[in-house]
């Protein structure tokens, strides 16, 4: 295939992914809430290898309040039991506080932070879209 085709082709796949990816229903404010109460794990990838992290999870509870259990290789804990949660309907979550390891400036100070969420299966809660290290749901509120 002559080099100059090759463009194009990058182009179509990707204008193919993205239509396939707007076929995916959006689900409503109610619908959003019911798939986001639960728990949440830390999926550890390559780009947060260094973060130290053994373990972090998100507890989203179905009144809006928010718990993290973190735990470093180091040993460290972090637990937060009364935090709170809400969705915003443009693909969003905001989060009162969540301890970040991720940013060396605010190691150790929890912070309020809005982060992208994926209706994917299993739906995601992404950390930065140019890393690949995210929340994924492991188990809905009972």
């Amino acid at each position: 295939m002559p080099r100059s085709c090759c463009p194009a082709l990058a182009l179509a796949l990707a204008l193919l992914l993205s239509g396939l990816n707007a076929c995916k229903k959006t689900p409503n404010p109610e619908q959003a809430h019911r798939i986001l109460t639960g728990k949440w794990h830390l999926i550890i990838k390559s780009d947060c290898k260094d973060w130290g992290v053994e373990s972090d999870t998100l507890i989203l509870h179905s009144d809006g309040r928010m718990e993290q259990h973190l735990k470093l290789l180091n040993g460290k804990k972090y637990d937060s039991l009364q935090e709170h949660w809400e969705y915003f309907p443009d693909h969003s979550i905001s989060l009162d506080r969540r301890l970040n390891v991720a940013d060396p400036q605010s190691a150790g100070v929890p912070e309020g932070e809005v982060l992208i969420l994926e209706f994917s299966d299993p739906p995601a809660i992404v950390l930065n879209p140019s890393e690949n290290c995210f929340y994924e749901r492991f188990s809905s509120e009972e």
